[in-house]
């Protein structure tokens, strides 16, 4: 925060005082937050989909500080870009995700993630929630370069479920579903975490690519939809970026994509 009526800065979360409540600015959306599994550990689908039904976003929600800090994710592509349809496939269900996992035998799996605070309280929440499903999770938390090298550069054994944060860099579908989840972004480098591969998604991606924005919609809500049913990623939270600006300021707005105020149409009140 700050106090003045200079240039507003972000807040993360935390408690807004009544009277200054009318000059916050909070996002739709930011980036995504969200359970990777590794499907070449976690072979079986019904086991991520148990997984997926048993993920508390709410738990996930208050982690980030409430409503201020995050909003409940259930689709991969962002709030405020093309293509974007809203839909849950996997509402939390203790009693489904029970079902789906009954006769199988689920060791520990081993959940690595980034030791920064954030990270770990929705990494607790994770676990807290697998729990109730009898699905024992052990937390490693290691340093950011430890995790972008094990996630990111490794054979993906070092892990069986990791805790990343994914924002397009322009606002397209393809920004969202390409770079996560296309099997040539698996590992040297590649973010696509749950080892993800499969061909038809692959053809899927390439041929909504290769489409005007406009035209490309209904495929990108598909391909959404599509990797969804094999749940190599559960969506946990979209973060919102808030802002607190000054009482002199005016024309002050976040944008739904990117989450970030336009400062082109701020202005100053005397």
């Amino acid at each position: 925060m700050w106090g003045g009526d200079g240039a507003p800065c972000p807040i993360a979360s935390g408690d807004v005082q009544p009277q200054a409540k009318s000059r916050l600015a909070v996002g739709s959306a930011g980036p995504l937050q969200y359970l990777a599994i590794n499907v070449e550990r976690v072979k079986d689908v019904k086991v991520r989909q148990a997984i997926a039904y048993a993920v508390d976003r709410k738990a996930s929600t208050t982690a980030l500080g409430g409503e201020i800090g995050a909003a409940p994710a259930t689709t991969y592509i962002t709030p405020g870009i093309p293509g974007r349809q809203e839909y849950n496939l996997y509402p939390e269900s203790t009693a489904k995700a029970q079902e789906l996992l009954k006769g199988k035998a689920v060791g520990q799996l081993v959940l690595l993630v980034s030791n920064d605070e954030g990270t770990l309280a929705l990494a607790q929440a994770v676990q807290q929630a697998l729990q109730k499903v009898n699905i024992s999770v052990k937390i490693n938390p290691v340093e950011s370069e430890t995790w972008i090298e094990k996630t990111t550069q490794s054979d993906g054994s070092d892990y069986d479920l990791t805790i990343a944060s994914w924002n397009p860099d322009y606002p397209s579908a393809n920004a969202n579903l390409q770079p996560l989840f296309a099997s040539s972004e698996i590992g040297s480098g590649g973010f696509n975490l749950g080892r993800y591969h499969n061909a038809e998604v692959d053809r899927m991606l390439a041929e909504a690519a290769a489409l005007p924005m406009d035209e490309a919609k209904d495929k990108w809500a598909n391909i959404d939809r599509r990797i969804a049913q094999d749940v190599p990623v559960v969506p946990l939270v979209f973060r919102r970026n808030a802002f607190l600006h000054g009482s002199g300021v005016s024309g002050f707005f976040v944008n739904p994509f990117p989450a970030y105020p336009n400062y082109l149409v701020v202005g100053v009140q005397k």
